[in-house]
């Protein structure tokens, strides 16, 4: 271990070294109020004498005095890289347009940036393209392709507008008070110095993600618990796992402290019952044997999140119902286990998404307090891979809990679904249903999308009730249509929003005549076999509502429910 005293002026002025942030660090994550701070500090201190402390750099060697990988302070690094271009790019156009500035910019490059071919700073693998391009070539254009990237770029955006506020004098100023700022590097000579010390460092409380802390904790615990001739190749082989992890958290939507949950969830005894960091623990510190123990738990990490990258990438339709539908963070352990026990089976796949789909509808549609994670958590810790007594387990246990079961279901479906979260998707799944063959409802959309209500909610301003609807002689719905009927699915259908606006309280032989000049959804057209009256005077009353909701229903009730899967 190898402690230096340095500015930052000599921190890179050498052109052998050269700084890696290696792939299982954190990638490029600062933002406007971390950018902010660091240069309000640094323009504070060229106001006055005192040196500038940048604080302790972690490094482990890889090759001596040429090439180190960075354990600690990586986003310090980069930020000030960032800000050193924006500081050099804006001298460099105001001497092209003239003003004498003391300045050999293009000797700062190649201290700062790259000399001979040897690039100084290597953020993570997927980052380097946008970094090489946007600071140490200095461009201004990059198309991005990461929210890491986008915040390197978003981060020069904003230091070269804040150096522009500059006179030249003080950007000088500025730049020297930079380059004479102090920081101390600790150089580690081996993975299990580099854990230790990562260690200590993680329990000062530093901003880390959980991924990182884990990834601390079980290389220091694999320092503690090896065989001393296994203890390098232990932590080597922990840190190439989470190598392998954080290039695939590039590729990946979810948050990675999420997947590490969701994988806990899934695989861990108590099922729903881990959230944190110290749940692991708990469990690891059960274990006999504790270094295979952690090179199982890593290695079964992995594989969670590379089939949630390819969760990320399927193209099964209920999948992508589901996402339609929104996906509640307690249906991700099922598709982790899912992808364990299935791998490549499709079909058993298929029948786990739309179980999946039928819950998490169920779950929207009456959102109720109870708490669904803790009944289904005993179905989660029990499926071990039969998607036949995952259905019985589900179906039961819904029931047996009545809020998300069949007859509650059942019911709610015939209650108030106007302002119901699931309304929208359930009239186009029941479009769906009713369309002639060779439509695809994906690919449908409406200008913005809302409901009709065919009798029309009540007129404001006191306008009567158009013609045609089940009034009474005072011109008002009676109690019983307000409560049972106005905000029923018979009477609610999807239209556009310049459709809704031209139709409005309009007699109901009015709408119904838009309705069946409207080309796109049948859900419109079939009105026409629900009214009452005659052709000359149709009539929209809790006759013709109760039929069409009849056939909604049973359409509801039917696609919404468990079916005996058979494998």
């Amino acid at each position: 271990m190898k402690f230096t005293n340095q500015t930052i002026l000599g921190f890179f002025d050498s052109s052998q070294k050269n700084y890696i942030i290696p792939v299982y660090q954190r990638a490029y994550s600062w933002e406007r109020d971390q950018w902010r701070d660091l240069l309000d500090d640094l323009r504070e201190q060229t106001q006055g004498g005192n040196d500038y402390f940048f604080g302790n750099i972690l490094l482990e060697t890889i090759s001596e005095d040429r090439t180190y990988e960075i354990i600690d302070g990586q986003q310090r690094l980069t930020t000030l890289t960032i800000l050193i271009r924006s500081i050099l790019d804006v001298v460099m156009e105001r001497q092209k347009n003239g003003e004498m500035i003391e300045l050999e910019a293009r000797e700062k490059e190649s201290l700062y940036f790259k000399i001979s071919g040897n690039k100084k700073l290597r953020p993570v693998d997927y980052d380097r393209a946008c970094y090489d391009a946007l600071i140490i070539e200095g461009n201004n254009s990059f198309i991005t392709s990461s929210i890491s990237q986008k915040k390197i770029k978003d981060a020069k955006i904003y230091f070269n507008k804040e150096v522009q506020k500059l006179t030249s004098e003080l950007i000088l100023d500025l730049l020297k008070k930079i380059e004479t700022t102090k920081l101390t590097t600790i150089a580690l000579e081996q993975k299990k110095d580099a854990a230790l010390m990562f260690e200590l460092q993680n329990n000062r409380g530093r901003d880390l993600t959980n991924m990182e802390k884990l990834k601390s904790y079980f290389m220091y615990q694999m320092y503690v618990f090896s065989k001393a001739e296994e203890t390098n190749s232990n932590i080597e082989s922990i840190s190439n796992i989470f190598k392998l992890i954080y290039v695939m958290i590039n590729d990946i939507k979810l948050n990675e402290d999420s997947v590490l949950i969701y994988h806990c969830n899934a695989f861990l005894k108590k099922g729903y019952g881990y959230r944190t960091l110290d749940d692991i623990k708990e469990e690891y510190k059960k274990s006999s044997d504790k270094v295979d123990w952690i090179i199982k738990f890593t290695n079964e990490l992995h594989t969670t999140f590379s089939n949630i990258k390819k969760l990320e990438n399927c193209t099964n339709k209920y999948y992508h119902k589901l996402i339609q539908l929104k996906i509640p963070a307690f249906i991700y352990p099922f598709f982790i286990k899912g992808y364990k026990y299935f791998g490549d089976d499709n079909d058993k796949m298929d029948k786990l998404f739309k179980m999946m789909e039928i819950l998490v509808f169920r779950y929207n549609l009456i959102n109720s307090r109870a708490d669904i994670v803790a009944r289904l958590n005993e179905v989660l810790v029990g499926f071990k891979g039969n998607i036949d007594n995952l259905l019985i387990s589900l179906k039961s246990k819904l029931n047996e809990s009545w809020y998300w079961g069949d007859e509650r279901t059942k019911n709610y479906l015939n209650e108030w679904m106007y302002e119901n979260s699931v309304l929208n998707y359930l009239l186009w799944e029941y479009e769906t249903n009713i369309q002639n063959t060779g439509y695809v409802i994906g690919t449908m959309s409406l200008d913005r999308e809302q409901i009709e209500h065919i009798s029309p909610q009540t007129p404001p301003n006191n306008e009567k009730i158009a013609s045609g609807y089940d009034v009474n002689d005072d011109n008002l719905y009676s109690d019983n249509f307000k409560n049972n009927y106005l905000n029923c699915l018979g009477n609610l259908m999807l239209i556009s929003g310049s459709h809704n606006a031209s139709i409005g309280n309009q007699p109901f032989k009015n709408k119904l005549a838009s309705y069946n000049n409207n080309p796109l959804l049948n859900q419109q057209g079939e009105i026409k076999l629900y009214y009452s009256g005659k052709e000359d005077d149709p009539i929209w009353d809790i006759e013709a509502i109760n039929k069409r909701h009849d056939k909604i229903h049973r359409f509801a009730v039917k696609r919404w429910s468990f079916p005996l899967l058979e494998i």
